[in-house]
């Protein structure tokens, strides 16, 4: 006779035999649905946590992780798909399609949750993306998708939507009354904040920042009760706040930093409290710390508007306005025609001064095409250098041959500075008495007047706020030749308020650098790097990027000097290589075209190093680093005295531990020996705004604690 446990466990048997039919039938995926998911897979071009995938990979039982998540419904529909790849990824190729990808994803009707992370994805986000309208979550972010925003208000269930680090505007995008979390930061919108936003009665978190939004913050955005999260920071916004907002009690992190704003913050954001954080520095603010707010002009920067007349004055004033733009139209006219009149007389006649004559001409926009063909990943690299540091640089022009000849008193000896392999350095002063640096380059004997000014619109591009700008260049022929260019001069602005290094070391005779003050200077240096990296394909590696040569302006803006030039391509015989069109000059002195990654990783290690110089507060050798690394790695896993007591004295009991500690970090994966260890300009960049982030509310609940 069969024993009970026996029976019991051949019992057991037949029952999980009986629900293992209905077990597989849940996990399994339709066979549509498995078509759809490899068509995917070719689509995207095999991103690495794909490639394992076959056909007898069962989807709906795949363990979950960062890079992969498939959930399916108990019908075998997929519900859920997260796909991240890897933060740097190019974008695909040529052959790829955002309209396919899209006309493929609406195959999966019972998707509610879609993520598409860092997968080189680039095109428009097209309008067929409604057809996913059970869609509750969307992120696309860290892509290259350009062009307009789709309607997303045809999509009545989407709660949550990330389109963040792409390339999409100018307009806000239409949105549904479900949103709860926006995040649309480093993108390419330009319009004012749409007052839809109020409306958005579900909104807990809203990122905006670094797009270039214009216009007042519309004050009802504050008050809704939902929102958590407010990130409006590296706009354009303007504007004061009126005196009786009011915010909703959910608040608790507000970031309106690097706008245009103006007024005093209304008491609601005005302090941070142990319940919410506001970040409001490089404003114009006068009820926030003014060492971090621009001065008022700073602010009030705007084009010149016509003033429309008022509206009970409009009939009466038609004819005399009329009669105004009439006077003022014939007056322009008659001063550009005389002009014109002028510039060619003067062409004609002008003589030759000193046996050099300046070659006066313009840079032809059309004829200036140099560049080699961006791919959409060069277009994103390029964005993120560019967004604000280029704003309010004096306009490039050219110089004449007699202003350059004044201003440096004949190239006189007393105002040369410097005379080497990268050319003669003046110090020079301009009519309007401005201080400038003139640097004169002899040309290569056989290159071409076209290849020349090509050369001359890279070089007019070499313009931020953390750079040593070319302010503009004269081309200037010799004696020998008059109708052949013989020297280039290029404009430098004057930084003359010392090196970074100064202010770190020279306490008698400068203002010693606070802990956010330097963190703010390397934030700087971090910016200029970008704008290096980006502002032609390949970029500018390979920089001298010495903590001596980060200058310092009158306001401590931190200003990279001695970067590289850039240099053309060539591609004669099919042989690829690098031309400069300056005479004598070293190769140390351009930046590279052939090993772009290679001097990227460089700079990051220079960069580095300065990071470690600013945190301790002297330099440090090649050959002492490695104990240096070793120290700080040690002191990290040990108390915040032990890192504390390693930085310079100079700062002690000014910094937040966390932001001290994040830097350190920074500094040490940035001097790493291996190269892949090395972070991104990018991460470096989000990583240090991230240490000022800290430090601001660290200082203010300090300075709450010592008022109470």
């Amino acid at each position: 006779m069969p024993k009970p446990h026996f029976l019991l466990l051949v019992f057991l048997l037949h029952i999980s035999s009986s629900f293992l039919p209905l077990f597989s039938r849940a996990q399994q995926l339709s066979a549509s649905q498995s078509q759809t998911i490899f068509r995917l897979r070719r689509i995207l071009e095999y991103p690495p946590p794909l490639v394992s995938w076959n056909r007898y990979t069962s989807f709906c039982n795949l363990p979950s992780s960062s890079s992969l998540s498939i959930s399916c419904s108990s019908t075998g529909q997929i519900t859920k798909l997260s796909i991240s790849g890897d933060r740097r990824r190019p974008a695909l190729s040529a052959n790829f399609s955002s309209y396919s990808l899209f006309t493929t994803l609406s195959r999966l009707n019972s998707l509610t949750s879609l993520s598409l992370v860092s997968l080189g994805i680039w095109g428009p986000l097209p309008t067929k993306i409604k057809r996913m309208s059970s869609l509750k979550s969307l992120n696309l972010s860290s892509n290259y998708f350009n062009g307009t925003f789709p309607d997303f208000k045809s999509m009545p269930l989407l709660s949550e939507l990330d389109l963040g680090e792409n390339f999409l505007g100018p307009d806000f995008p239409s949105l549904g009354n479900n949103i709860a979390t926006l995040v649309l930061q480093k993108n390419r919108i330009r319009s004012e904040l749409p007052a839809l936003l109020a409306s958005l009665h579900q909104l807990e978190k809203l990122d905006l920042s670094f797009n270039q939004l214009s216009g007042p913050i519309p004050p009802s955005l504050f008050s809704l009760s939902t929102l958590q999260y407010l990130d409006l920071s590296a706009n354009k916004l303007q504007g004061a706040f009126p005196a009786t907002l009011s915010c909703g009690k959910d608040l608790n992190f507000v970031n309106i930093s690097s706008n245009l704003l103006v007024g005093s913050l209304p008491p609601c954001i005005r302090h941070n409290s142990s319940n919410l954080l506001v970040l409001n520095s490089w404003n114009c603010l006068s009820t926030a710390d003014l060492i971090y707010q621009h001065p008022n002009s700073y602010c009030m920067k705007k084009p010149l508007a016509a003033v429309l007349p008022d509206s009970n004055k409009k009939a009466g004033s038609k004819s005399k306005l009329g009669l105004i733009l009439s006077l003022v139209g014939g007056i322009i006219g008659l001063v550009l025609l005389f002009g014109l009149l002028l510039l060619l007389f003067i062409r004609k006649v002008k003589p030759e001064i000193n046996g050099v004559k300046s070659l006066h001409r313009t840079i032809d926009d059309s004829k200036s095409i140099f560049s080699a063909k961006r791919t959409p990943a060069d277009a994103r690299h390029m964005s993120q250098g560019v967004i604000i540091g280029t704003l309010g640089i004096t306009p490039y022009r050219v110089f004449a041959f007699e202003e350059l000849e004044e201003a440096t008193k004949g190239f006189d000896s007393s105002n040369l500075i410097s005379d080497g392999r990268q050319g003669q350095f003046f110090k020079g002063w301009l009519q309007d008495g401005s201080a400038v640096i003139v640097r004169s380059l002899k040309l290569k004997q056989k290159y071409s007047s076209q290849s020349l000014l090509q050369y001359i619109d890279i070089i007019s591009k070499l313009r931020h706020r953390h750079l040593v700008s070319i302010l503009g260049h004269c081309i200037a022929n010799g004696e020998g030749n008059a109708n052949v260019p013989s020297l280039v001069f290029l404009v430098f602005e004057y930084v003359s308020n010392g090196t970074l290094r100064n202010h770190l070391t020279d306490w008698r005779k400068r203002e010693m650098l606070k802990w956010p003050q330097r963190v703010t200077a390397v934030i700087g240096v971090a910016k200029g790097l970008q704008f290096l990296h980006s502002v032609i394909v390949p970029g500018i590696s390979g920089n001298v990027l010495k903590i001596e040569n980060i200058l310092l302006d009158e306001i401590l803006t931190a200003k990279i000097s001695n970067y590289n030039l850039p240099v053309l391509p060539k591609n004669k015989n099919k042989k690829v290589g690098c031309e400069i069109p300056f005479a004598d000059c070293g190769d140390e002195t351009f930046g590279s075209i052939q090993n772009f990654d290679d001097g990227e990783k460089k700079d990051i290690y220079q960069l580095g190093l300065i990071l470690l110089e600013v945190i301790t507060g002297k330099p440090h050798e090649a050959q002492e680093l490695d104990e240096v690394r070793a120290q700080l790695l040690k002191s990290l896993n040990e108390s915040p005295a032990k890192l504390g007591a390693i930085v310079d004295s100079a700062i002690r009991n000014t910094f937040a531990h966390d932001s001290l500690r994040r830097a350190v970090e920074i500094a040490i994966n940035c001097v790493s020996k291996d190269l892949k260890q090395r972070p991104s300009i990018d991460d470096i960049l989000w990583n240090l705004q991230y240490c000022i982030q800290i430090q601001n509310g660290w200082a203010s609940s300090e300075n709450l604690s010592t008022q109470s």
